[in-house]
């Protein structure tokens, strides 16, 4: 149990991190994370950005710097449409994709996507939870209690000290 406290992750206290893609219609983009708890991130954020516009350019995956509270692709994206892609790997896993229509100076069109946490697994039934388990520590005691048998059948127990050999006395009769 202390180990598993031990192993703890700060995403473990908060749950996974909502994303949000931010794009100024002039070609910059930009990513804020938090908790989905609404907590603040302070852990130091590692996240890449991607982008392929409707006309074929790619851009990354290129590393998105800090810049205040965000984190900032370095570079804009051309006039056109966008999919862009987000993806946080440190201190919890993120993801975020959607399309940003880049107008330039003349007629930017700002952008914010919004990318919920994926939904937790579904937890097992607690009746067949509670199955494993049992099943799994009857396992742990049988394979236990037969290699403490194993184990006691193996080892030779000592004879007794009368049984021992003797080494044979030598006679000088000649």
């Amino acid at each position: 149990m202390l180990a598993m406290a031990a192993w703890a992750s700060p995403a473990d206290a908060h749950g996974s991190v909502v994303l949000v893609l931010h794009g100024d219609g002039r070609g910059s983009v930009w990513l804020t994370a938090t908790w989905a708890d609404g907590h603040p991130i302070t852990d130091p954020i590692g996240a890449v950005l991607t982008a392929t516009s409707t006309s074929g350019q790619t851009v990354g995956p290129a590393p998105l710097q800090v810049k205040g509270d965000a984190l900032a692709y370095g570079g804009t994206l051309a006039a056109g449409d966008w999919t862009v892609t987000a993806e946080m790997g440190t201190p919890a896993i993120g993801r975020c994709q959607g399309t940003m229509h880049v107008g330039g100076a003349a007629s930017p069109v700002p952008s914010e996507i919004r990318c919920a946490p994926p939904a937790p697994p579904p937890e097992p039934s607690s009746g067949s939870s509670h199955l494993i388990r049992y099943v799994g520590l009857a396992l742990v005691a049988v394979v236990a209690t037969a290699g403490l048998f194993w184990y006691a059948r193996r080892s030779p127990t000592p004879a007794p000290p009368a049984a021992r050999r003797k080494p044979k006395a030598t006679s000088s009769h000649r």
